[in-house]
């Protein structure tokens, strides 16, 4: 008998007010006041430098210039995870009323296995998913495991920063190898998979790292649908399309949030 295996994968646009705690953050780090974008485009601009300057410290070159942009990036860490933590407690974030409705229609008392894999550093989708899907009313009574593939306000040096991959000159070997095991059982996840639904992600060019996985995980024959809940569901069936082998047989559907009720057809 085959089984049935389902993942979620979160971004932030699954949660209210997602980046309004990050962008406080990086005005206690920095004293910069930014939007989105903007927030976005300085962590990027920081982890370069920090990259830049790994490389010139190893030849003995700007060391100290480097300790202090390290210890920046350390601070701003800390701080959006202070940030988002206290925000996920008194409510400010919290998971979008669509993922009851997603839930209801896309997941099934047949089901072997649901996990939900988040890019977001806070837990609100980890806490809502298991209080919404209270296993006992569908025969069941283990909690949903929930995977963060860019780290998580539990420790502030895990997170992934715009831009930041596995392999950074200025992590050391342990952490190296902690974020390595994370991404690599997430493409096992995956590619023992049969539905995922990509819910609130984009798959955002500066994330290549997180697109290469994914290619990696739909490479499995056991992958039979890819469900994308996007208000710009085009774009990302694009880039999905781009991640698979040619001659791959997953089929693409994309919904809007606003109606999952009207399903466009890809693939």
């Amino acid at each position: 008998m085959s089984r049935k295996d389902i993942t979620i994968i979160v971004g932030s646009g699954a949660v209210e007010n997602s980046w309004v705690p990050v962008m406080r953050a990086i005005k206690k780090t920095h004293g910069i006041n930014t939007n989105r974008d903007g927030a976005n485009f300085l962590m990027a601009r920081e982890i370069y430098q920090l990259r830049s300057y790994s490389k010139f410290a190893q030849r003995n070159h700007y060391p100290e210039v480097f300790r202090i942009m390290k210890s920046n990036v350390d601070l701003l860490k800390q701080n959006i995870a202070y940030e988002l933590g206290e925000a996920q407690k008194t409510g400010e974030i919290k998971a979008r009323q669509l993922l009851k409705e997603l839930v209801d229609k896309f997941t099934d008392e047949g089901l072997d296995r649901i996990a939900i894999v988040s890019t977001n550093w806070d837990e609100v989708i980890d806490i809502a998913i298991n209080k919404l899907y209270q296993w006992g009313k569908r025969g069941m009574t283990r909690s949903i495991n929930c995977y963060h593939i860019h780290g998580s306000i539990n420790n502030p040096s895990t997170l992934y920063l715009p831009s930041e991959i596995t392999l950074e000159n200025y992590r050391n070997e342990n952490e190296e190898k902690v974020i390595a095991n994370n991404h690599l059982n997430f493409i096992s996840l995956l590619r023992n998979n049969n539905k995922t639904i990509l819910y609130g992600i984009s798959l955002d060019p500066l994330d290549a790292e997180l697109n290469v996985a994914l290619a990696g995980g739909w490479g499995s024959k056991l992958n039979e649908e890819i469900i994308i809940i996007n208000p710009n569901h085009e774009v990302v069936a694009e880039r999905v399309k781009l991640l698979l082998d040619k001659k791959s047989s997953i089929k693409i559907v994309g919904y809007n949030p606003s109606n999952l009720n009207q399903k466009i057809e890809y693939k």
